[in-house]
Parts: C-alpha cells; structure tokens; sequence
C-alpha cells in the first residue's frame, strides 16, 4: 500500500478531491446512459467547478456555435430564427406570403402557398383566413392583405424568417432539429439524448422550447425522416450522411 503520509496535508486534500470529482463524472455519466436527470446536487457540484477554471479537473464541452446562416432578409434581427419554407407550418406560409406588401386574391394565393407546400389544401387556407380576418389580415372581394402595423414573417429566397414569437410550435420544432443536427454533426462518435440536451441548454441563440423529452422526440421524429440514426445498438445517435440542411 503506497505510503502518502510524507505528503503535505493540501496535496492529500486536493488528491482526494480529484478522485471524488471523477467518481462524480461517471455517476452522471451512468444517469446519462440511463437518460435520467441527474440529481441537482451532482448537477450544481460539476457546473459550478466547471465554471471554476480548471481545466485539469473536468472537460467541458466547447459552447455550440450557431450554424452558418442562409441568405438573410435586409429587416431580419440577430435574434430572429429561420426554416425552410418547404417544412414550415401552413399559417407561417400564408402571413409569409401575405407579408409581400400586396392585396392577393385567394386563387393566386392558394397558388404561391401550393409551389412551397405542394399538400396544402385550399379548404384549410380559407379556414386560415376565417382565423384571421380582421385579426392579423383583412379580406374583401379584391383579395386578402396583411393589416397595416400588424408583424409576420417573412419570405426570403428558400425560408422564412421572424422573431421567436411569431412562428409556431411547430415551426419552433423544426428549428430546434436543424440545431441538433447541427450539434450531431460535430460529433464523430455519437451523442446521447441528455448529451444532447445539456449542450444545447448552453445554446442562447436556440431561443425554443427545450426539455430532455423534447429532445428523445426530435431524435424519434428524425429517425423516421432518415435524418438520424441510432449507433448500433447504443443509446447514442448519430447524423445519416447528406442529412445536414
């Protein structure tokens, strides 16, 4: 048994803390394999020495950057948020395109919101209307027109764009998926759902609904879209090639 009692009483001390701090690493790590939450004790103990500096003592993970912006509209704030235009809710289309500035007839606007959702039907567009007339829109016998002083979102080259507050859960969704194939394509070896959630947590520019549920559901949802997959039989995942938008 090795003798470390010549050693001075701070060395001991500072020993004996790094040997606790790395049984605390893999007591996170198996709540982690078992996607659970790990008690807020363990938590605020790794966070808080994490914050402290050293580097010796826990690796933290690099904050993720957001991912390269496509073409931006000229009025489009740091903070607002993007999707594709093809996979944003049929509302977010409708006040997208309304938002050109022009009274549309409902034929011509049924048309526009066909080229970017080829599914969308008219019944549902008119039930948009309904929901909206003299809300955010205004509808006469001419065609339908944005109100004046009212905010949408905005149509720009393949997405749309807009502050948090004006895209919808969904669309809010879809933005989060881009973030975590964004994330998954940093990793080479795979990431598991509270791997995922806690960096994305330190993301300020996420700006959505985020839970460790939402997460596992995003993954789900994107496996059936072939975007992502499970690391053989893993509880990590990984990006599928060709998949990043």
């Amino acid at each position: 048994m090795k003798d470390d009692s010549y050693l001075p009483p701070e060395v001991i001390a500072s020993q004996a803390f790094l040997k606790w701090f790395e049984e605390a690493k893999k007591v996170r790590d198996l709540y982690d394999l078992a996607e659970m939450t790990a008690p807020d004790v363990l938590r605020r103990v790794l966070s808080d020495t994490s914050k402290g500096g050293s580097s010796s003592l826990h690796h933290r993970p690099s904050r993720l950057r957001m991912p390269a912006k496509p073409p931006m509209p000229t009025q489009a704030g740091d903070d607002w948020l993007w999707v594709e235009a093809k996979e944003a809710m049929l509302r977010t289309v409708v006040l997208a395109v309304l938002n050109e500035g022009k009274t549309i007839s409902v034929k011509e606007l049924a048309g526009r919101v066909k080229q970017i959702l080829p599914d969308a039907h008219e019944g549902s567009i008119a039930n948009i209307g309904t929901s909206l007339d003299g809300k955010l829109i205004h509808r006469t016998d001419q065609g339908w027109t944005l109100k004046e002083g009212e905010q949408a979102p905005v149509l720009y080259k393949n997405c749309i764009w807009a502050p948090a507050a004006l895209l919808q859960k969904q669309d809010l969704a879809s933005f989060r998926r881009m973030a975590i194939r964004h994330l998954l394509s940093t990793s080479s070896d795979g990431l598991q759902v509270m791997q995922v959630y806690r960096q994305l947590q330190q993301a300020d520019w996420l700006n959505t609904p985020l839970s460790k549920d939402l997460v596992k559901a995003d993954l789900f949802v994107m496996q059936e879209e072939h975007k992502v997959k499970r690391y053989g039989s893993s509880r990590k995942w990984m990006l599928r090639e060709s998949s990043l938008d």
